[in-house]
């Protein structure tokens, strides 16, 4: 492994503020430094006052990634947070004792670009023709999904930056399809553009047939939110229509990118090696099983 590489994977485990991204969130957050502390304490306020979530922590750092989230503004921080807890709620057993670690088996179903860049944020990928349906449950696809989440908004850098997502969809098959119910479809939209404490930029949906195109139109009158759908592209196979959004320099060498992806399996294998206290602390509040 080059070093380069290795210093690109501690800086995942990061969780200082960086002064020199104070343009970034004032561009991308809306984040004035001047007026950070007073919104902090108005969404505190907020949290305390309406009693419509109880989060397991109301420090400064923990409310600032949902005002990042939501552009400063501490009302729409604040429903956003109320959403998160509730589908918390509703579904513990995407967090409730998950063996994080283990979710390493899913391999590179799931694959990230450590290439963050304030026009394309963190680059995330789901490759879902490399799902096993037989062998892995769909449940633990969601439970990925929210793990990278989770572990990604911990650093105030991907905060600030968002992400960019993508769907490949070749190898898909209906064995696949018959899997992906409108419940599963529902919660994975809900995590990537409703729920979530993180703003993904756009998201792509690659070497896909107009058959399956259809189908995923269908979600969009299962989850009709305006604001999640306006950002979603379909290119098919014309990775010359993918570019046109994002730009070749920060896509894995397989779309026409100059990039080397590194997996889920691969990037948790590394948290694992450079972890601490402090980060296992924070798993262990949100629900996972920690060893």
């Amino acid at each position: 492994m080059l070093r380069f590489e290795e210093i690109a994977f501690k800086a995942e485990l990061n969780r200082d503020e960086d002064p020199e991204s104070d343009r970034d969130a004032w561009l991308l957050c809306g984040e004035d430094p001047m007026n950070r502390k007073r919104a902090i304490e108005e969404l505190r306020k907020m949290i305390y006052e309406r009693g419509e979530c109880h989060p397991h922590r109301t420090d400064d750092a923990y409310l600032l990634k949902f005002l990042r989230a939501r552009r400063s503004v501490p009302a729409r921080a604040h429903r956003l947070m109320v959403r998160y807890y509730n589908f918390r709620d509703e579904n513990p057993h995407l967090w409730r004792d998950v063996d994080w670690l283990g979710l390493r088996r899913l391999g590179d179903i799931f694959e990230g670009v450590l290439f963050d860049r304030p026009d394309c944020g963190r680059f995330i990928l789901c490759r879902l023709g490399q799902w096993d349906p037989d062998t892995i449950p769909v449940d633990d696809l969601i439970r990925g999904l929210l793990l990278l989440l989770e572990i990604g908004i911990m650093q105030p850098k991907l905060q600030i930056l968002g992400g960019t997502a993508m769907v490949d969809c070749q190898g898909l098959t209906m064995k696949h399809i018959r899997q992906l119910t409108p419940a599963i479809a529902v919660q994975a939209m809900n995590i990537m553009g409703i729920i979530f404490p993180t703003h993904i930029r756009s998201m792509h949906i690659v070497n896909c047939s107009r058959i399956f195109e259809t189908f995923f139109y269908l979600f969009k009158k299962l989850a009709p939110v305006d604001d999640l759908w306006k950002n979603v592209y379909f290119h098919g196979y014309d990775l010359n229509s993918l570019h046109r959004y994002v730009d070749p320099e920060c896509l894995p060498r397989r779309y026409g990118g100059c990039r080397d992806p590194v997996s889920l399996e691969l990037w948790l294998t590394k948290i694992r090696q450079y972890k601490n206290k402090e980060f296992d602390e924070e798993m262990r509040n949100l629900g996972y099983a920690v060893d």
